[in-house]
């Protein structure tokens, strides 16, 4: 298989080189808010929500002690002569006591999410790493090489043909100039072997001509 590339537009490199780094660019951008994201629902699971219904869970205590005081009041007031209604307050202790145990529920619900929530996130970072090592370094690599790349096509397509080129005979292999030469050095090429080029010799080449 050839290593050589052929770059029919410059243009079109440079176009790949902005997209790909926007790409970078983005995809950082889009990775760091969805950290910020969890780290905001850490904090609201592990903190706020724990506060909110441990606050909760004392006041409807209050609520209820409230309620059965009520009640306690009401049943010392009964007498022969006085029948007073124990309907209300039956309801509201009731109404408490349900309240009650719906905050404590939430809080148990609360500290069970913050394990499976913990769990969540471990595998989410464990997912997503290999793709903030690419667009955190393998991209900007990419990017700086196709940058080498561009500039060396460019300084190439300013190189003149040197005059001996266009004398040698149509069947020899033409010298590249030595400015060409150390332009081509200048690109790094990853993974790729150069082609074994057999040297062709001139005069034979003329005798077969």
């Amino acid at each position: 298989m050839s290593s050589q590339v052929e770059a029919h537009s410059i243009e079109a490199l440079k176009d790949f080189r902005t997209a790909l780094a926007l790409y970078g660019e983005d995809t950082l951008s889009a990775l760091g808010a969805a950290d910020a994201e969890v780290r905001r629902t850490i904090l609201w699971l592990q903190q706020d929500r724990p506060y909110y219904w441990q606050e909760q869970i004392k006041r409807r205590r209050e609520r209820v002690a409230s309620a059965k005081a009520d009640l306690f009041r009401l049943r010392l007031q009964k007498s022969p002569e006085h029948h007073p209604s124990m309907a209300e307050p039956k309801e509201r202790l009731r109404l408490a006591e349900a309240s009650l145990q719906d905050a404590e529920k939430r809080l148990i619900l609360v500290r069970k999410w913050q394990q499976a929530f913990q769990q969540v996130v471990l595998e989410y970072h464990g997912s997503v790493q290999r793709l903030k090592d690419l667009a955190a370094g393998d991209v900007p690599g990419a990017v700086a090489l196709l940058g080498r790349i561009i500039d060396a096509l460019e300084a190439y397509l300013r190189v003149e043909v040197p005059r001996e080129t266009a004398a040698e005979p149509s069947g020899g292999v033409g010298r590249p100039s030595a400015e060409f030469v150390a332009i081509a050095d200048s690109i790094v090429v990853l993974d790729a072997a150069p082609p074994e080029v057999e040297e062709v010799d001139a005069s034979e080449a003329q005798e077969q001509a």
